[in-house]
């Protein structure tokens, strides 16, 4: 039986938050996926100008078999490059379907494997959440390479710095260096031939040392 609301603010049966799940949207990693289209339509966009096609694509292999992702091609517009770059898009679709000959419907590139390459587009203006976007089309056999993985982040400095002054810390201390053959040469000159003696350790002359030394015959 069903219950007629009361009014027009009214549910027809309670709603509880506590025994029901919110909204799980995750992004797609960036990557190469199996996908096939499961929709496509036609359509002007708001502004009046040109024609696009909408392809809906479900991921049919891997962690995420199931997701969808959209892509929007534009097939006519009043600007030649947006036309020329939606015409090469669609041209890819063909390819990838295997599609040759002279297409005026587009349910004819439903349920294709092929594969797709998808990325994250981010709203410049950070008014709406990132979103998936399908950047390239392949047909199913091809060989694709898997875009590249972000780069690691780069320490800070202040971690260069931290781990330059342990090393500097630990390192062991230099050994004094060893003077040359020359060098102690000249020591034991200075030293009156006596080596390393100091002067005040060294033995003095006798006096009549002295006076012989003064008396020059």
């Amino acid at each position: 039986m069903t219950n007629f609301p009361e009014s027009e603010t009214a549910l027809p049966e309670m709603f509880d938050p506590a025994t029901q799940e919110g909204s799980k949207f995750d992004l797609l990693s960036i990557g190469i996926y199996k996908a096939q289209i499961t929709d496509a339509t036609v359509s002007q966009p708001q502004s009046g100008d040109g024609w696009g096609v909408n392809l809906t694509w479900q991921i049919t292999e891997g962690a995420y078999e199931g997701r969808y992702v959209w892509q929007h091609i534009t097939f006519q517009h009043s600007s030649v490059q947006a036309t020329t770059i939606g015409r090469r898009q669609f041209k890819d679709l063909c390819v990838a379907t295997g599609v040759d000959e002279q297409v005026t419907d587009v349910a004819v590139f439903k349920y294709i494997p092929c594969q797709i390459r998808v990325g994250i587009e981010q709203d410049k203006t950070g008014l709406y959440d990132d979103k998936n976007r399908v950047s390239r089309i392949w047909h199913v056999d091809a060989q694709v390479k898997q875009p590249r993985q972000p780069a690691q982040p780069v320490k800070s400095s202040a971690s260069a710095t931290t781990t330059t002054s342990a090393a500097t810390a630990t390192a062991p201390p230099a050994a004094a260096a060893q003077p040359t053959a020359t060098q102690q040469g000249t020591g034991n000159a200075a030293s009156g031939g006596n080596g390393s003696v100091p002067p005040w350790r060294q033995a003095r002359p006798s006096p009549s040392e002295e006076l012989d030394d003064e008396n020059p015959y």
